[in-house]
């Protein structure tokens, strides 16, 4: 996880497109790596810096919301209800909510709160990171120490972070030929109270944003109570609900803490044994420790009314072990040569172990594992993955304008069968300097390269998919075993990616001006899903290799520096990058595969012949004109789940534009980003409106709507005998029937993810040397930096386009009750001594 390594200690970060980089990093590298190195010393210089950085983060709230019409049905008011399809709010009188003994029969006027009930549960988050580094080095060793402490509080009340980081590197020249480079990092951090996310009982924002309009912010922070049993109770409008809760109840007596240890370690040792030889040896390891425990009050209604207590502990290490030879040399005046020689051990183990009451505590709010009936508890032994690979790559020079490389690698993973384990992949570029090799090259370009390459890449599955997985549980007179629904593949193949890649690399006007173009194709073959079986096999589906996905796509990158002085200067880039993906082939026995989505709204479809990142849901039913069908009474009709086509996650292209200024001690620079295209379907926004608190429920609460008329007016309507529809309907019926949770019409909620926004802006000064030759200081600066500031332009009025429910490919597309986006703005402080 990135999120881990301590910025402050990265001294270069690069990026590894595409297969390419597999042959050095392995399958890991199928879709490129990351390279991060950290901070070493330099001979001969002794360095201490310190540095703060500061952040505030600013939720910023772009969801739509009415404020008209108060909790209830039916323009009826009810204090019970979780709906807001009440009545116009006129400041009328109206029974209280609260379930306080001491509310009881109060009144309060219904009057609309805005979004200020809403907007009251938050907070402005913060970052505090403070860093020193120190650095010292001789002729023969240096050594680099790093300590970075962070404390943080998010934009919800009890949502805090603390991480330490620590890291050592040392390097010695042991020997002329013999050196060492060794680090040490370690990272604890503990978070409480990590936000649940998407459609689950327990995330926040569900709670916050089905709040009807009407309800008082000093009234919802009346979120419990004592009751006459000596019992704390939870202050909701509706105790039988299954889905809705006090969103400060879920803030305050919901409670997690989790706690990470993690340290990564590495020691390499390199011995020169000629000018044109070297050996380099190398271990690393990285492990990680995590505990969690959760506590949930009792009355938490229907999901733990009597409260319960969970404790979980994990742990995972890899462990890398690799040698390399090497071999350089300058064969004559225009060829050079290297090649290199590799092997490594890749190793990875974990497991965890968890233990709940379930919702049964014996006394209420004594979080302990013995005050139950119930006790549960689960082990999970982890998987033993093992990967070896012997690897070779080298380079072939002429002139110092040609270069050929070459690499070949094979792994041996032990996730695959016996038969199937040992998977080869080679790579091939070439690249040219034509400005270098052409004598007469014209005088317009100061570089020109071209460069072209060919890369295939192997990756192994994931662990027991060439096994049958089982489970234990306890009961009966010796527990119970449940064999898996999911039958192994005895002859499961690794998974292969074929990548063809044409670069222009063009520079003008002594580099003041650049163009870098790449075209790329990437095929992956023998992709791995499952098939269904039939009933009575004795199993629900078999994992099989099969497919091919292509990609297809344009990088440009244009650098310009317009103005250059002693004094100023000024770079503007320009980014541009469009891919075109296409599912080409699955399986004949299965052509269409469901690989994610979720229980009630999306289904994430990859199928044979259609683009990757499809989405279906439900939808208007049509007839074969396109015009909707809907009933006698006016009411639109719907399809079944997973019908309709709603739309493509994948962005017609995306780009961005960077400015860099420099004034003697001052810089500034800004980033705006633009994504085209793309849809995202909101479950958020289906269920507000089925519970009539998206804005655009306000409208035909008294009726008067007539689809396809003068409501959704960009559609054809035809009633059961195929005339117009001309039926009169209200805004309580549409939205219930195609909103709601557990059967949206996701057609209707879907939207362009279209926006362009400002980034990111940077503002930096050095105090000049006038001043600093007076302090016992070598340096000093000050930066200024905001992000995520503003939208310049967004598609949608209510959806924020970054925010998914997850990272993953299925994931992407669909939003559910995500946080508010945060605008965040901060100051660095930097001295060096």
């Amino acid at each position: 996880n990135p999120t881990d390594l301590n910025p402050d200690n990265i001294a270069s970060l690069n990026v590894l497109k595409g297969p390419n980089a597999a042959a050095l990093y392995g399958s890991a590298a199928q879709n490129g790596a990351i390279v991060i190195e950290t901070q070493r010393g330099q001979a001969g210089v002794v360095n201490v810096s310190l540095s703060n950085t500061f952040q505030l983060q600013q939720p910023v709230h772009y969801m739509d919301f009415q404020n008209e019409y108060a909790q209830g049905n039916g323009g009826v008011y009810q204090s019970s209800a979780e709906a807001a399809w009440g009545p116009r709010m006129e400041g009328q009188l109206v029974d209280h909510w609260s379930l306080d003994p001491d509310d009881a029969g109060a009144q309060y006027a219904l009057e609309p709160q805005g979004d200020n009930t809403r907007n009251d549960v938050f907070q402005t988050g913060y970052s505090n990171a403070s860093n020193i580094n120190a650095s010292v080095g001789t002729e023969t060793s240096t050594t680099v120490f790093n300590y970075t402490y962070t404390d943080a509080e998010g934009i919800m009340p009890g949502n805090e972070l603390q991480r330490h980081n620590v890291s050592v590197r040392l390097t010695n020249q042991l020997t002329d030929r013999l050196s060492l480079d060794s680090k040490l990092d370690y990272m604890q951090q503990g978070i409480d109270n990590q936000l649940s996310q998407g459609e689950s009982n327990f995330n926040p924002m569900r709670q916050i944003y089905t709040t009807p309009p009407n309800i008082r912010s000093e009234h919802l922070q009346n979120y419990d109570f004592i009751d006459d049993t000596g019992l704390r109770r939870h202050n909701w409008w509706n105790p039988q609900t299954t889905t809705g809760a006090n969103p400060y109840w879920m803030l305050h007596r919901n409670l997690s803490e989790d706690s990470r240890d993690r340290v990564m370690a590495m020691t390499s040792l390199t011995f020169d044994v000629t000018e044109q030889v070297a050996v380099m040896g190398r271990v690393s390891y990285d492990g990680e420790s995590r505990t969690s425990n959760t506590r949930i009050y009792n009355d938490t209604f229907t999901r733990a009314e009597q409260g319960s207590f969970e404790v979980g502990r994990s742990e995972s290490s890899l462990l890398n072990a690799d040698a390399l030879v090497s071999y350089s040399e300058d064969l004559t005046e225009d060829w050079l040569v290297s090649a290199n020689l590799g092997a490594s051990l890749e190793r990875e183990e974990g497991g965890s172990l968890s233990s709940d009451t379930g919702g049964a505590l014996l006394v209420p709010n004594f979080f302990a594992l013995s005050n139950t009936s119930l006790p549960s508890t689960g082990f999970n032994p982890g998987a033993e993955v093992e990967t070896q690979s012997v690897y070779a790559f080298g380079q072939l020079g002429w002139r110092d304008a040609v270069y050929l490389d070459i690499t070949g690698r094979n792994d041996w993973s032990s996730t695959l069968p016996a038969e199937n384990r040992s998977y080869f992949y080679p790579s091939v570029g070439l690249s040219v300097i034509l400005s270098d090799l052409i004598p007469e090259f014209p005088d317009l370009f100061t570089f020109a390269r071209l460069r072209a390459s060919f890369a295939k890449v192997g990756n192994s599955a994931p662990p027991f998919m060439s096994s049958r997985s089982a489970d234990f549980s306890a009961g009966g007179g010796h527990g119970f075993l449940r064999m898996g629904a999911t039958l192994p593949n005895p002859d499961l193949r690794p998974e292969e990616t074929e990548s063809y890649e044409l670069g222009l690399d063009l520079r003008f006007m002594e580099g003041r001006l650049g163009l870098d173009i790449t075209a790329y194709q990437t095929n992956t073959f023998n992709q791995l899903f499952t098939i269904d079986l039939p009933p009575g096999s004795g199993a629900a589906r078999y994992f099989t290799n099969g497919g091919d996905v292509e990609n297809k796509g344009i990088e440009m990158l244009l650098t310009t520096t317009p103005v250059q002085t002693l004094s100023f200067n000024w770079d503007f880039d320009v980014q541009f990058s469009t891919n075109r993906n296409m599912v080409k082939e699955i399986d004949d026995l299965r052509p269409r595969v469901r690989v994610g989505g979720d229980s009630y709204m999306r289904d994430f479809i990859v199928e044979q012949g259609r683009p990757y990142g499809e989405m279906y849901s439900r939808g208007f039913l049509r007839d074969d004109d396109g015009n909707v069908l809907v009933t006698a009474d006016g009411v639109p009709r719907v399809t079944g789940a997973g019908a309709l086509r709603v739309g493509n996650f994948t962005p017609d292209w995306q780009g961005g534009i960077t400015n860099e200024f420099s004034y003697r001690n001052f810089s500034a620079s800004f980033l705006i980003e633009h994504r085209q295209g793309g849809e995202m379907i909101s479950m958020t926004n289906a269920i507000l409106a089925g519970n009539g608190l998206w804005a655009p429920t306000a409208e035909g609460r008294e009726g008067g709507l007539v689809f396809g008329d003068n409501f959704f007016a960009d559609e054809t309507a035809v009633d059961p005998d195929g005339n117009v529809n001309t039926s009169e309907i209200d805004a309580e019926t549409f939205w219930s029937q195609v909103g709601g949770r557990n059967t949206p019409a996701g057609e209707v909620f879907t939207e362009d993810a279209t926006n362009t926004r400002m980034r990111e802006v940077t503002l930096g000064y050095n105090l000049p040397q006038s001043i600093l030759a007076q302090l016992p200081v070598s340096s000093v600066r000050i930066s200024l930096v905001g992000r995520d500031l503003f939208f310049i332009y967004k598609a949608s009025d209510s959806l924020e386009p970054d925010f998914f429910v997850g990272t993953g490919p299925a994931s992407e597309g669909f939003q559910s009750f995500a946080p508010p986006t945060t605008r965040t703005v901060g100051a660095n402080l930097k001295i060096d001594f």
